[in-house]
C-alpha cells in the first residue's frame, strides 16, 4: 500500500460561474466506503489544528513586524519570528514544516517574511532560516551578522555541533567573512572535526 502524501490547507484556483477565484482547501478527503474514513477524518482534524496554529503564529508575527519597519535583513526580527516558528516542533508538525512555511510565506503573508516571493518552493527558504535561527541562543545570534548567519544555516544541522558552531562564530567575529569566503571557511572547519 502506498503511503499518502500528507498535506495541509492550501490555496487553490477554481472556476465559479466562469470566473477564476482562489479558495482555501484541505488536502484530506473523506471518501465514504473506502475503508479509510477514520484515518481521513483524523487527517482532516490534524490539518485543521495546523491551520489554527498557523493563524495564531501569524498574529504573533504581525505584532513583532510592527516594531521592525525594515525587517528584510534584521537579525533580531528573524530571531524573534524564529522563536515563534518553533511551534512546529512543540506541536509535533515538524514533518510538515515545508508545507507550513509555504502556507505562511506564500499563501497568506509573504510580507511578514521579508521577501518577494516568486514561487511556492522559494517561499519556504526564509521561514526555514528564521526557524533555525530561533534555535540559537541570543548570545550566539549577536556574534554574527544576518549575512553570516544566512551562510552558516545553509549547512544542515550545523547548529547542533556546539564546538563547531563556536569555532565558526569566532571566525565571523575575527575575520569578518561572509558569502563565499565564509562558506569555504566553514567547509574547512567541518573537515577538521
Amino acid at each position: 500500500m502506498t503511503k499518502k502524501k500528507r498535506g495541509i490547507l492550501r490555496r487553490e484556483k477554481i472556476l465559479l460561474g466562469g470566473d477564476e477565484i482562489e479558495v482555501d482547501t484541505f488536502d484530506a478527503k473523506i471518501v465514504l466506503g473506502s475503508g479509510e474514513e477514520l484515518e481521513s477524518i483524523e487527517e482532516l482534524l490534524t490539518e485543521e489544528e495546523i491551520e489554527k496554529s498557523i493563524q495564531a503564529a501569524l498574529k504573533e508575527i504581525e505584532t513583532i513586524a510592527s516594531k521592525y519597519p525594515d525587517k528584510e535583513k534584521d537579525i533580531w526580527y528573524c530571531y524573534k519570528v524564529g522563536k515563534i516558528l518553533q511551534f512546529v516542533d512543540n506541536k509535533g508538525f515538524t514533518d510538515r514544516r515545508g508545507l507550513i512555511w509555504r502556507r505562511m510565506a506564500f499563501d497568506l503573508h509573504p510580507e511578514l517574511f521579508a521577501q518577494k516571493v516568486k514561487s511556492p518552493e522559494e517561499s519556504k527558504r526564509y521561514p526555514e532560516f528564521m526557524y533555525h535561527l530561533g534555535k540559537q541562543s541570543e548570545k550566539n545570534v549577536a556574534r554574527a551578522t544576518f549575512d553570516q548567519w544566512y551562510e552558516i544555516l545553509k549547512f544542515k544541522e550545523i547548529y547542533r555541533d556546539k564546538k563547531l558552531l563556536k569555532r565558526i562564530l569566532t571566525v565571523c567575529e575575527k575575520e569578518n567573512r561572509s558569502g563565499v569566503g565564509l562558506r569555504e571557511r566553514i567547509k574547512k572547519l567541518r573537515k577538521k572535526v
